[in-house]
């Protein structure tokens, strides 16, 4: 609520010690020159319902006309009643004076000084009142006071009696009311940030009877801020133009309960080897997000790098955040253990057989007969090749085998040898089956074609 201004005839005086200053009002009657100035009009402002409050009225005698108070005079100012506005109330008034008057105050039949010669020395009077609990502006008292003299004196216009009146005004001003955010009523609320919860106070707001527009209400966190994980205690308030404040506190806490989510795990796959123990895992490790933890912790079981037994394991892969919420996904890995193969080679005639020695003579062409076998299944069938590779150092010699007659055969040049010692293998899609010792005997031969290297 605006506070008035100070609502004053223009010739009040008051004391400027004092907090509240009320002045009398003279009757007109000119055998009493002197005055206790006009109207007076004390604003307390905005006060709450049923306050109670202390009003100090200082009067002040001012020189006037030519009939004066005597010096050593003392006019006394007794309360005389009152209009009370509804369910206001004065509760004491106690007599206020102006005097002694001074020596110096001029006497009667005397022309005052201009300016004029005031005086306020003397009690004020203490005014005590109950404000109304209505709310409400102007809410005024009306006080009625008499007014006497003495010593008695001639010409001092003591069969005159003055009515001084004082209006003391005030608002009843009531505190703003106050509605708390709509969260209030929730007590938990899911955390909705990394780190917490942060949003509007929706549904803050407040009214006031006497402001327009309606105070604005505030709260500490302010919105927007980021609350923790965990209780916090919000305070709201909201202070009227009248200085009256209501406040209100509620607590919200800020909870996780929503797992992570898991990010990458692998799908099922499928694995051989011809380890019969099984084989080591390897796998890429996930990750994981979450709305309010930045770094949940996530693994797999088992782990990466773990030795498993041929069949199907399950890797169970958790994420877990701070707050012990977790998501789990799992994928499962199938190991087959397959046996090598094994290729056995039967040589024909002329070579003896696998890990013999063959003697032949140079520029000698020798026919190759062999028969391959994959795990003692005969082969006729696939990629076969007789490789004959040089004894010490040199270069080697890949010959293809060309099935026939349910055998392999080729014809071996040994002309084109540079060395005089080779172990010639004889391999099926890769698998070596057997080799046996070649040494030739006589000169070097001049090669002439260097054949498939």
């Amino acid at each position: 609520m605006l506070h008035r201004p100070l609502r004053r005839a223009i010739a009040l005086s008051v004391a400027a010690t004092l907090a509240f200053a009320g002045v009398a009002a003279a009757d007109t009657v000119q055998a009493d020159g002197d005055a206790i100035a006009p109207m007076a009009v004390v604003d307390l402002g905005a006060v709450a319902p049923g306050s109670e409050h202390s009003v100090n009225v200082v009067f002040v005698l001012t020189c006037a006309n030519g009939s004066h108070v005597d010096p050593g005079q003392t006019v006394t100012a007794t309360y005389a009643g009152a209009q009370e506005p509804s369910d206001g109330k004065i509760l004491e008034v106690t007599d206020g004076s102006v005097g002694p008057a001074p020596a110096t105050w001029p006497a009667d039949g005397a022309s005052c000084a201009f300016p004029a010669q005031t005086f306020s020395d003397g009690t004020a009077s203490v005014v005590k009142l109950r404000a109304p609990t209505t709310p409400g502006q102007n809410h005024t008292f009306s006080l009625l006071f008499d007014r006497s003299i003495s010593p008695d004196g001639a010409n001092d216009g003591l069969a005159l009696r003055l009515f001084p009146v004082i209006d003391i005004v005030l608002d009843v001003n009531t505190p703003p009311r106050l509605t708390l955010p709509t969260l209030a009523g929730v007590g938990t609320i899911e955390g909705n940030r990394i780190g917490g919860w942060t949003g509007p106070w929706l549904g803050l707001a407040a009214t006031d009877v006497e402001d327009d527009p309606d105070p604005t209400p505030s709260c500490a966190p302010a919105a927007g801020a980021l609350l923790p994980l965990g209780p916090t205690s919000v305070t709201c308030s909201v202070t009227d133009r009248g200085g009256l404040t209501t406040t209100g506190t509620f607590t919200l806490a800020v909870v996780d309960t929503t797992p992570p989510q898991l990010l990458g795990v692998p799908g099922d796959y499928s694995a051989t080897t011809n380890d019969p123990t099984g084989m080591t895992l390897s796998y890429g490790t996930p990750s994981a997000m979450d709305g309010v933890d930045s770094h949940p912790v996530v693994g797999c079981l088992p782990a990466s790098g773990t030795h498993v037994d041929p069949g199907t394991t399950t890797v169970m892969c958790t994420a877990t955040d701070a707050s012990g919420n977790a998501a789990q996904d799992s994928f499962d890995i199938t190991v087959t253990y397959v046996s090598p193969h094994v290729a056995t080679a039967t040589w024909g005639e002329p070579v003896a057989g696998s890990g013999a020695t063959f003697t032949a003579n140079r520029a000698r062409n020798i026919p190759i007969k062999v028969e391959l076998f994959v795990d003692g299944v005969a082969r006729t069938s696939g990629d076969a090749e007789l490789l004959l590779s040089p004894c010490a150092t040199g270069s080697g010699i890949r010959l293809a085998l060309v099935p026939g007659n349910g055998r392999w055969n080729v014809g071996l040049d040994t002309s084109l040898l540079d060395g005089s010692c080779y172990t010639v293998t004889a391999t099926i899609d890769g698998l070596e089956a057997g080799s046996f010792r070649l040494e030739l005997r006589g000169g070097d031969a001049v090669r002439t074609n260097k054949g498939k290297g």
